[in-house]
């Protein structure tokens, strides 16, 4: 008898544990419904380059600004701090983006340790002590190989940030479409960027015009576009968009946003 109550203890733990491991499974992250109550509708990413962006209503648009460039090669990690000056009205809901790249030759790669990782973050984290930084945003084309260290260096970034300063990341448009990679990234949202698609232009476009939604969660909170792209597809109401310029920004292409 007590080995039958011993037997069915174990199946029920088996059970137990099944069931949270599905559970887990199952679950997915998705954009955090505080970006709204905190972001304005409309972003505008100002890149490095001289940005006079004082007659934006700040009630409608925030600037998401490259405050530096990360560069990794081995072992060293290279910071360029924006050196463009940036013009923006008191109160502008102000996000710092870092971009990170890479070197891909062989001899060149870098070491992707956890060491990297933390000092990288730490570099990213100092950019919330610019004046009146409210977010951050990484800017990481990670390739197959390096998305480990994504995810590490996410997961340090995030403990590293005061509980509620926004983190987001920019997404490549077929990672939406895809498998959910970066579904596990302690991240508010993250942002499709549909333009300059390359090889996947028209198929990523005519996805967008057949009415279809991004299959990753985090994507589905906005939209990342340039001005000088027309997409031709009808996006999701109530999503934040993101606007992209090649050049400065001038008057007249704010008003291409109206």
């Amino acid at each position: 008898m007590n080995w039958h109550l011993e037997r069915i203890r174990e199946l029920v733990v088996w059970v137990i544990i099944a069931l949270l491991l599905s559970g887990a499974a199952c679950h997915k992250n998705v954009v955090n419904p505080r970006l709204n109550e905190q972001m304005p509708p409309r972003m505008i990413w100002a890149w490095e380059r001289p940005e006079d962006l004082q007659n934006i209503d700040t009630a409608k648009y925030g600037v998401a600004f490259l405050a530096q460039s990360i560069y990794l090669e081995n072992d060293k990690i290279i910071p360029k701090p924006r050196r463009q000056p940036l013009d923006v009205p008191p109160g502008t809901y102000l996000v710092a983006v870092t971009r990170i790249e890479t070197n891909k030759e062989g001899s060149k790669r870098p070491t992707f340790d956890k060491d990297m990782a933390m000092r990288t973050s730490a570099l990213i984290r100092n950019t919330l002590e610019l004046p009146d930084v409210k977010g951050i945003q990484i800017d990481f084309d990670a390739v197959a190989s390096e998305r480990t260290f994504y995810r590490s260096l996410m997961n340090i970034l995030k403990k590293d940030l005061p509980s509620q300063t926004p983190l987001t990341m920019t997404s490549l448009a077929s990672w939406c479409t895809g498998d959910a990679w970066f579904n596990y990234f302690p991240v508010d949202e993250a942002v499709p960027m549909v333009f300059q698609m390359g090889a996947d232009d028209e198929k990523i476009k005519t996805f967008l015009r057949n009415g279809s939604d991004w299959n990753e969660p985090l994507c589905r909170g906005s939209y990342g576009i340039a001005i000088d792209e027309p997409l031709d597809a009808a996006l999701k109401p109530g999503r934040r968009i993101y606007y992209f310029n090649k050049t400065a920004w001038k008057a007249s292409d704010l008003e291409l946003m109206k």
